[in-house]
């Protein structure tokens, strides 16, 4: 583990990665290169093979503290650099997002404005929250962030609590932010980034695995479980 740590740090970033150690490095040095505010970088390293842990520890060594677990999934990753991060402000952020432009000053004003508010850089697809309006109840005209990006502030995540490692890659985020409406009630904000100020190749990672489909019908099984199962029809949130 190599340890690169900033405890004045205003932000703390949580990148995942599981192989793909060159997407991981192009994120972590895009995001620097656009930022001169106090930033900590914790790659959490998914169980990748020894030759994506070694490039990683090189080529990251300057920027970024990197840690290493056993395959456990995106889930597990997220919890563990939650509980490793040390600024008041969180980010989630997949290892294939591409920073174009400074945005952690703007999500950091929204925060100070908006402790409570769930901040990302765009909608899940319509589609998609009105097929898991059909699952659970959601409250009038609730939109649902994209995963791959999202930021908040420590206080207000502890009250929702740790992401259900029982929905190892997929499903996990959607559950996290139902909590999170639950907790701090269904009219607090969930903002948007200014548009164009990163890219996200499209869960680069993901694409690779062979038994991804199992797996996401396995988390969706565990989501429908805890939420109250299907209606008829509904085929569930890609």
């Amino acid at each position: 583990m190599v340890r690169n740590r900033k405890p004045s740090a205003e932000y703390s970033v949580i990148i995942p990665q599981h192989g793909c150690w060159e997407q991981t490095v192009s994120c972590c040095s895009s995001l620097l290169r656009h930022h001169a505010c106090a930033l900590e970088l914790l790659v959490v390293d998914d169980g990748s093979n020894e030759w994506d842990r070694a490039r990683s520890r090189r080529y990251l060594r300057d920027m970024a503290w990197c840690i290493e677990q056993p395959r456990s999934g995106v889930t597990a990753a997220w919890n563990r650099g939650l509980s490793l991060a040390s600024a008041p402000v969180r980010v989630l952020l997949n290892n294939d997002v591409e920073t174009l432009a400074s945005w952690l000053p703007e999500l950091g004003r929204i925060l100070h404005a908006e402790p409570r508010a769930l901040v990302g850089a765009e909608y899940a697809r319509s589609s998609a929250t009105r097929r898991l309006g059909r699952i659970v109840r959601l409250p009038n005209e609730a939109r649902m962030l994209a995963g791959w990006c999202l930021g908040f502030t420590r206080s207000a995540a502890a009250d929702v609590g740790d992401f259900d490692e029982g929905m190892c890659l997929y499903w996990s985020d959607t559950d996290w932010q139902l909590r999170w409406l639950k907790t701090h009630g269904s009219q607090i904000g969930l903002r948007l980034l200014p548009e164009n100020c990163m890219r996200h190749r499209g869960h680069v990672s993901t694409r690779r695995l062979p038994t991804r489909q199992q797996q996401w019908q396995q988390d969706r099984e565990h989501f429908l479980r805890k939420w109250g199962g299907p209606r008829m029809g509904e085929q569930g949130q890609q």
